[in-house]
């Protein structure tokens, strides 16, 4: 998948599964949970700084986030940490699964690239991390990219109406 990524100009993921309990966050969760309250920067994080690289670079870095209500903690933490994402440059977009039925049925989770390649990412039940899958149909993927955007409003302006609480 690196390679693919690499290659392209062009990187939207759609987030639609409640939580995320990959190792890499393990740290930063566990000091959310805490209270500790501190927004990554490109200076201090290594996939930011590729971020904000890649898109002086020209690459295009976009995610809608469909999220339930209650908000999990998990939630909570995500909100807060994709503000360091926007900041380096990445476009996020997020969707309450409630506001349409059209986004009740999607809990995948996938990297789109170029519009034409999609690597689904597979997780347990609970949200472990398992393996990427190259996946064939590019048009079921992009209809769904296309029903999430729909749905989506600007990090900033879900923060603002739903979370003004979580912005940094």
């Amino acid at each position: 998948m690196e390679r693919i990524a690499e290659a392209s100009s062009d990187r939207f993921r759609l987030e639609g599964l409640p939580q995320y309990l990959v190792e890499e966050e393990a740290e930063e969760f566990a000091a959310w949970k805490r209270g500790h309250r501190g927004l990554p920067s490109v200076n201090d994080d290594p996939w930011l700084r590729h971020i904000r690289d890649t898109t002086v670079a020209g690459v295009h870095w976009w995610r809608v986030r469909i999220l339930d209500y209650p908000l999990s903690e998990y939630s909570e933490y995500e909100l807060h940490g994709y503000q360091g994402n926007a900041a380096a440059g990445e476009d996020i977009y997020v969707a309450d699964r409630a506001w349409s039925t059209e986004l009740a049925s999607i809990r995948e989770d996938f990297w789109l690239f170029d519009h034409e390649t999609v690597v689904r990412m597979i997780y347990d039940d609970e949200g472990h991390f398992i393996r990427p899958e190259l996946a064939s149909n590019l048009d079921r993927h992009l209809e769904l990219r296309s029903v999430a955007l729909r749905h989506a409003v600007s990090l900033a302006d879900f923060l603002a109406d739903k979370e003004p609480r979580l912005i940094a």
